[in-house]
């Protein structure tokens, strides 16, 4: 028994090491196109949700010797990845892959200023569902943080809950949401920064509603139009410094969601540095924790 598990164990670590490789080589097929400006060859490495997007690059494609990519993180969940790469010139790029008849394809490409947390991986290429979810998001068994009068003179409450993949956190407004990406003059809201208190560290979670700006444009290329629409947000950070960012405006996100009175997002467990859900504690209050003036609460593990 005891060497069919070490076997298990080692197809598994095996074939997850052999497909962080592919991932890896199609990163360095993407290099090899763009110091040739073979955009043929460039193009094909898209997957077909953004392979039309970018095909609109081909006017603009030419030859980059110089160009290199050097991968500090992969990451595979399934049939997605994630890749932190730096680029040539000192630019860092943030990658994420599907597989699509077997081959890795490029679904998203993100050029950065400054290196990202390595933790970031794991919110770019999300975990599966995890037991909370599986079981209908059962919001109704999850005790408020705050007390009754007091949601009702600060116009929201909070519940939160973690499983073996997700930190859940669901503001709730006492007035209905605006849907993401609709129009809206002023943004909602007025819940607080949060701070995280995990058996792994700190952290500080800025969760908002924005006013995005979508424009259109004329044949010149003037913007011609302005709409003002709704953009949810969270932001998650340690030691002042950015883990993941997950927007949601005029494009869905996996980790945000938004419907009637409620404003949901999902922290996959492993960007706070946790691996092992079992055993862990988690604190949530305002950003004034451990001497919280709104929100404190201890978050319970489900199910327990």
């Amino acid at each position: 028994m005891r060497v069919l598990t070490i076997v298990l164990t080692c197809v598994s670590a095996c074939g997850a090491q052999s497909e962080e490789g592919s991932v890896a080589a199609t990163l360095a097929e993407l290099e090899r196109a763009e110091q040739a400006g073979d955009f043929n060859a460039w193009v094909s490495l898209w997957s077909s949700k953004t392979s039309t997007d970018a095909e609109k690059m081909r006017p603009y494609v030419r030859p980059v010797p110089a160009q290199r990519y050097h991968a500090f993180k992969i990451f595979v969940q399934g049939d997605e990845a994630a890749v932190l790469a730096q680029a040539v010139v000192g630019n860092f790029v943030n990658l994420t892959l599907r597989k699509e008849s077997g081959r890795w394809k490029i679904d998203e490409y993100a050029l950065r200023d400054s290196a990202p947390d390595t933790d970031s991986v794991y919110a770019l290429a999300p975990p599966e569902s995890g037991s909370f979810l599986h079981a209908g998001s059962p919001w109704d068994q999850i005790a408020p943080g705050v007390e009754a009068s007091q949601a009702a003179r600060l116009g929201w409450q909070m519940r939160v809950v973690f499983d073996e993949s997700y930190l859940y956190i669901r503001m709730e407004s006492n007035q209905e949401l605006p849907a993401q990406g609709s129009t809206i003059e002023k943004p909602p809201g007025g819940w607080p920064v949060l701070k995280i208190d995990a058996s792994s560290g700190e952290f500080v979670l800025y969760d908002a509603v924005n006013v995005g700006d979508q424009a259109t444009f004329d044949e010149n290329g003037r913007a011609n139009s302005h709409r003002h629409f709704a953009a949810y947000s969270m932001r998650l950070e340690r030691n002042g410094h950015e883990v993941f960012s997950a927007p949601a405006g005029l494009h869905p996100e996996r980790l945000i969601q938004v419907s009637g009175r409620y404003f949901e997002m999902r922290i996959p467990l492993r960007t706070l540095g946790l691996v092992n859900s079992r055993g862990t504690k988690i604190t949530i209050g305002d950003a004034q924790w451990p001497k919280s003036l709104l929100v404190s609460a201890d978050v319970q593990r489900y199910p327990r």
